[in-house]
């Protein structure tokens, strides 16, 4: 290129009004882009996120993959409870290093139930910083990872850091997580004392109280929560679901649990936070909530008060046959709960109710929950499901074996053999009943019968050693 000097003078004339209008136009546009971002960040102030979103992607059309703009769309994504839209701009803007880029991917990640995948990232931004809302933050990440112990140990040192009313709530819900209901409490009347404003405080207070079993500040903090929703309703169900979805049970189930204590009386809640304690294995919290679900509208019809019958609107949500089949998958809830807390006449119970619940026609249905009844302690309570199995399917061995069993707990000798017979000529040789049906036949002083079958049993078992023991002994106390 020629120099300056070189260069004859029209062209440089000609070249300077060129260079002035580039050197213009590279102005205004970085004009105009500062005046956005500042207008966006005016909206972010005001809360018109809507607003904010629209003037932040103006900023990037503009401007593709300016920082502060990044930054702020993300945040403003999280504010319109659109927390997918977020993660994208979020992580573009934690790897530019930008000022709080990598608060705000860890805050999307959070909110999309992702937390678990924020751990470390977390922990840098908490160890490099005395701000207590770092440390919150790690809080909830480490509740989402499933380490419990460690959320209790970063929400203390939130506290430490002077975190206020919400580091005192959040680190009570960490300690009741754990069963430190001492400490936990203790923090969660400071902090519905310190915070009466803010529903989620009052709200993760009752949560607090309500699992500790302190109905009284429970009652209190919920009835504050209550009023506050004057201004507006309490919405973190879907902010639960979204965090079930993506793997976050323990942030999950911290939310329902401020839903379930801010509304006492909604059924749907009650039931969502039971399969909650379920997943995560907390079975005595699971089948409470359950129960309860069971009891309140929209699943519970009417209720009763001094004889008096009357229905809560709420039970009008539903459809008779919504109704019935979610009244029917919350006995299945319960079935699989008690039968693994090893409640085997409560699992029977949740069965038949079950069954009940759908006026069930197929016979496994009841075949289920007769084989619970039948390992309970009150087998005799299985009759009805037994019968009612043998009714649907007449010819199924498995339906005709339980029902002599039930019939034999509960000594209705007569009818058992009936069964026990029926079965036998179906599926001949079968050990087990061949052992039922002999003993049933010596009961009844039919020695030869019983003898008949024994001798039949072993032809199809010949090493089952307890029909050969069985035929010994009848042959000798003949």
């Amino acid at each position: 290129m020629p120099s300056k000097s070189s260069m004859p003078a029209s062209r440089r004339a000609w070249l300077r009004p060129l260079v002035a209008a580039l050197a213009l136009s590279w102005l205004s546009a970085c004009n105009s882009t500062r005046k956005l971002l500042k207008q966006a960040e005016e909206y972010m102030a005001d809360g018109r996120y809507p607003a904010a979103v629209r003037t932040y992607d103006k900023v990037l059309k503009k401007r593709p993959g300016e920082p502060r703009a990044l930054v702020g769309l993300a945040r403003a994504w999280l504010e319109t409870n659109q927390p997918e839209k977020a993660v994208t701009p979020a992580q573009v803007a934690a790897e530019t290093q930008v000022a709080g880029g990598r608060e705000v991917f860890v805050d999307a990640l959070l909110a999309n139930g992702r937390g678990a995948s924020a751990v470390d990232l977390a922990g840098e931004l908490a160890d490099s910083s005395p701000d207590p809302i770092a440390w919150r933050r790690l809080t909830e990440v480490r509740l989402a990872a499933g380490n419990t112990k460690g959320a209790v140990a970063s929400a203390e040192k939130s506290l430490e850091l002077g975190g206020g009313s919400q580091a005192q709530a959040l680190a009570a819900w960490t300690h009741a997580r754990r069963g430190n209901c001492g400490r936990a409490t203790s923090l969660a009347g400071r902090a519905a004392t310190g915070a009466s404003e803010n529903i989620v405080v009052q709200a993760e207070a009752a949560a607090v109280f309500r699992q500790c079993l302190d109905a009284a500040q429970a009652q209190a903090a919920s009835s504050t929560a209550r009023t506050l929703l004057n201004r507006g309703p309490f919405k973190e169900e879907e902010e639960a679901l979204r965090r079930q979805k993506g793997g976050d049970l323990e942030g999950a189930l911290r939310r329902l649990s401020w839903l379930r204590s801010v509304y006492p009386e909604e059924g749907a809640y009650a039931r969502h936070l039971g399969i909650l304690w379920a997943d995560a294995k907390v079975w005595g919290r699971a089948e409470a909530e359950l129960v309860a679900a069971l009891n309140l509208p929209p699943f519970a019809v009417a209720t009763s008060a001094a004889g008096v019958q009357f229905a809560d609107r709420r039970s009008e949500q539903l459809s008779p046959d919504q109704r019935q089949a979610a009244v029917a998958q919350i006995w299945g809830e319960l079935s699989r709960v008690r039968g693994k807390s090893g409640d085997i006449d409560g699992m029977a119970e949740a069965l038949e109710q079950r069954a009940r619940a759908t006026r069930s026609t197929d016979a496994q249905d009841w075949l289920k929950a007769a084989q619970a009844w039948a390992l309970s302690r009150n087998p005799s309570k299985g009759v009805d499901a037994a019968l009612r199995a043998v009714d649907m399917a007449p010819d199924s061995y498995e339906a005709r074996k339980v029902a002599t069993i039930v019939l034999v707990n509960a000594g209705i000798l007569d009818r058992a053999i009936g069964h026990g017979r029926n079965a036998w000529a179906i599926r001949p040789g079968d050990p087990d009943l061949a052992l039922i049906l002999a003993r049933l036949h010596i009961q009844r002083g039919e020695l030869r019968d019983a003898r008949a079958i024994l001798t039949a049993g072993i032809k199809t078992n010949p090493t089952d050693p307890r029909l050969r023991d069985a035929l010994r002994r009848l042959d000798q106390d003949r």
